[in-house]
């Protein structure tokens, strides 16, 4: 007379658990599905750098990315240099990417700018007066104006900026 062995019992359902488990029970694959906004950046602390957004991308893959550049006169060290002016940060973005950020796929999608760019900063909000029309800006354009500007005056990339130009002010926007 053979005797039950519960113990070999209890272990093939175990196994057979665990293969079900492993195998995902028919659990379908999703798409990535995105949520919230962009992450935070830290700019960067460097006298004489400044944070810049350009394009990457084509289509629904087109998004915003950032390019540290040295602006302070060369030969000068870093610890030397002084810090980077708003206005100065604003015009460095409408001169659009350097020949190596551009063969790396980043653009602009900002016009050539025709004058003087005014940059203030007050209770927190950060104010940029551009000497053409922004109504014809796209998104993408605004984006960049208003991410780039968020870090003028050592920001934390949090600041709502306003962007003034000679036909209309845009609403407060943020990155």
């Amino acid at each position: 007379m053979k005797r039950p062995r519960p113990a070999v019992g209890r272990a093939v359902a175990a196994c057979a658990t665990v293969a079900a488990l492993l195998a995902g029970c028919g659990v379908q694959e999703t798409d990535v599905i995105e949520v919230g906004g962009p992450a935070t950046l830290l700019a960067p602390d460097y006298k004489g750098q400044v944070l810049l957004f350009f394009v990457v991308g084509e289509g629904e893959e087109e998004h915003l990315t950032t390019v540290v550049r040295q602006v302070a006169a060369d030969g000068v060290p870093p610890d030397d240099a002084e810090p980077v002016a708003g206005p100065k940060r604003i015009s460095a973005l409408f001169a659009g990417p350097q020949a190596d950020e551009r063969a790396a796929g980043l653009r602009t999608e900002l016009p050539e700018l025709k004058g003087r760019v005014e940059v203030e900063t007050n209770s927190g909000t950060v104010t940029i007066d551009l000497p053409l029309a922004v109504r014809r800006l796209g998104k993408m354009a605004v984006r960049q104006v208003v991410c780039t500007a968020a870090y003028v005056e050592g920001g934390d990339g949090g600041a709502p900026v306003i962007i003034k130009g000679d036909d209309e002010t845009l609403p407060p926007a943020r990155c």
